[in-house]
């Protein structure tokens, strides 16, 4: 089943510093006060550790899962992606290529599937690891 929002942009899936589980910064703080937690969710993509916080990019692996958080934006969605893209490195006053790019993705939450804003790593990964469970840890 598709979720009914599916195409109106307003979903985010986290994977990293932003999940309710993981820490609690500024940012984190930013989007579960204004969004609702959907619940536990995947996507197909393998993770990276890049440095204290991880990275994503897509793989056609069907065994590649990511695990992580989707979240309902708010009536402050456009203001509150905005904040989030710059702690994503994402616009000015960055330089391109950014580290990130948001894209859509499907992700799978409790037997739905919908389309989803995800932060997608941009930059080479050969020199780190890859998470094979697709479970960020701190």
């Amino acid at each position: 089943m598709t979720h009914p929002h599916a195409q109106m942009g307003d979903h985010l899936f986290v994977y990293g510093t932003l999940m309710r589980a993981i820490e609690d910064n500024d940012m984190a703080r930013l989007l579960r006060d204004n969004s609702t937690h959907v619940g536990a969710a995947t996507m197909q993509g393998r993770l990276y550790t890049v440095s204290y916080y991880p990275g994503v990019i897509d793989s056609d692996a069907p065994t590649d899962i990511v695990h992580g958080d989707l979240f309902r934006l708010g009536k402050n969605a456009a203001d509150v992606i905005e904040k989030l893209d710059l702690y994503e490195d994402i616009g000015p006053p960055f330089e391109p290529p950014y580290e990130y790019r948001r894209e859509f993705r499907t992700v799978h939450h409790g037997g739905e599937t919908c389309q989803a804003w995800v932060y997608m790593y941009n930059w080479p990964l050969n020199d780190n690891a890859q998470i094979p469970d697709g479970k960020f840890r701190t």
